[in-house]
């Protein structure tokens, strides 16, 4: 399997802090009152939404789209953009220092049946939004309360400053 991009930049660069583009997508239940969510294999805990990071010469649009195939198997169009955050850290879960700009989307079901990976996702479910559902770290849980809050209301979407 060739490695991703990611995997190719930290050969060359190590542990020194680095910028990634991740986007994920936000597909409602018809009756808009579950949001399908992922447990994800790096994480025992909580929820994350369909997404990753952009390979050299994504646009977050078409990362969207390969990753909700890639983990899902559903094939999506993009409906609106729900919002940007970025987060930085000095070190990651793989001692890395890297800044992380996400773009959420809002996503319909165009084609497809859903199906989990079994690699990167282990577990597929449209998780009720109330209660709020417990995400797998802090930063989706802050992105999840304004899906739930700001895109409810507004059709603007939110910037999230990074550690906010």
């Amino acid at each position: 399997m060739d490695k991703n991009y990611i995997a190719r930049m930290r050969e060359k660069v190590g542990h020194e802090g680095m910028i990634f583009v991740s986007a994920f997508g936000v597909l409602w239940n018809e009756a808009h009152d579950a949001i399908l969510l992922e447990k994800r294999w790096d994480s025992d805990e909580g929820w994350g939404f369909p997404g990753g990071y952009l390979e050299y010469g994504d646009s977050p649009m078409q990362a969207v789209k390969r990753e909700f195939k890639e983990e899902t198997n559903l094939d999506v169009e993009i409906t609106r953009v729900l919002g940007i955050a970025t987060h930085e850290t000095s070190k990651n879960s793989w001692g890395d220092a890297q800044e992380t700009i996400g773009i959420g989307f809002e996503v319909k079901h165009v084609a497809g049946e859903l199906l989990k990976d079994g690699t990167e996702t282990l577990d597929l479910q449209f998780v009720p939004i109330n209660p709020e559902p417990k995400m797998f770290v802090p930063q989706a849980q802050k992105t999840m309360h304004l899906i739930l809050t700001d895109n409810e209301i507004s059709d603007q979407p939110w910037m999230r400053e990074k550690n906010e």
